[in-house]
């Protein structure tokens, strides 16, 4: 029997909005009947993340709430499951929800992780390990960061490609114009590459960058600047709906895995999809 394809949407139980389902549910129902997929719906809650159920036994107290939010669960799953999709729910209690999503979703076999993009200034990114970057940082799937109440659909997708002749990045490279290949061929999309580059390299040529990635050369930037900015405007001017970037570091490098992603994730206005690749 085939391996089914899990789709793990990150449920936030202190929001109100929960883009993660709209657009997971979206994904399951577009390649669901084709691929075996399933939708899987996760909510981690500790006593600091939901209102505890008034009682003076903590322990029955824990219990009682996590029912609550087990129905709160089924509720949200319920046109889902009607509309026929397969649908799986799971609700944890963990004091470091941060963590135990990374451990549910590789406990799951999850194909792709979808979770509402939480905005932080850099500094709280500097003092703080936001579940974001936990997940871009550890997670072992691509990871989906939406944004809060932008209707599902996706006509135009950026991929930002790394400026270097570095091996390791050649093969990263390599990776994920592929799989921005088959997102947009499976979507009916068109696809667009960025690349920046600093004063000290040698200015890409804009038609070999093209040809190095299968597109039309008005189809790819290359602009001098950081990455995360570079990437940020190119994404605004073009209108992109999704930007696909690599999680990568270069073997032997102090820098950390996927700084690159971590940083333009505050600064872009559009959906992330965040690919682990090989170095």
């Amino acid at each position: 029997m085939a391996e089914k394809n899990r789709v793990f949407v990150v449920l936030d139980p202190t929001c109100m909005e929960q883009a993660a389902l709209e657009w997971g549910e979206q994904i399951a129902r577009q390649f669901g009947a084709s691929q075996d997929t399933v939708l899987h719906v996760y909510c981690c809650v500790n006593e600091d993340s939901v209102a505890m159920v008034a009682t003076d036994d903590s322990a029955h107290a824990q219990v009682e709430t996590e029912k609550r939010v087990r129905a709160w669960v089924d509720r949200l799953v319920v046109q889902p499951r009607a509309d026929g999709l397969e649908v799986e729910t799971e609700v944890e209690w963990h004091h470091d929800w941060r963590k135990a999503i990374v451990v549910a979703a590789e406990r799951a076999g999850s194909a792709l992780v979808v979770k509402n993009m939480n905005q932080h200034t850099r500094f709280v990114r500097m003092v703080r390990e936001t579940s974001d970057w936990t997940l871009i940082k550890e997670c072992h799937c691509p990871v989906l960061l939406v944004k809060t109440g932008r209707p599902y659909g996706i006509e135009k997708v950026l991929v930002a490609v790394k400026h270097s002749d570095e091996d390791a990045y050649e093969k990263a490279n390599d990776d994920i114009l592929a799989a921005a290949r088959r997102i947009t061929a499976d979507l009916g999309a068109t696809l667009h590459a960025v690349t920046a580059f600093s004063g000290t390299d040698t200015h890409p040529d804009r038609q070999r960058f093209a040809d190095r990635c299968g597109l039309e050369r008005a189809q790819v930037s290359a602009d001098m600047g950081t990455p995360e900015k570079v990437i940020a405007d190119t994404a605004k001017r073009l209108s992109a709906d999704l930007l696909v970037i690599a999680r990568v570091a270069s073997a032997g490098s102090s820098k950390e895995m996927g700084s690159t992603a971590k940083k333009v994730v505050d600064e872009i206005d559009t959906e992330v999809l965040v690919l682990p690749v090989g170095s």
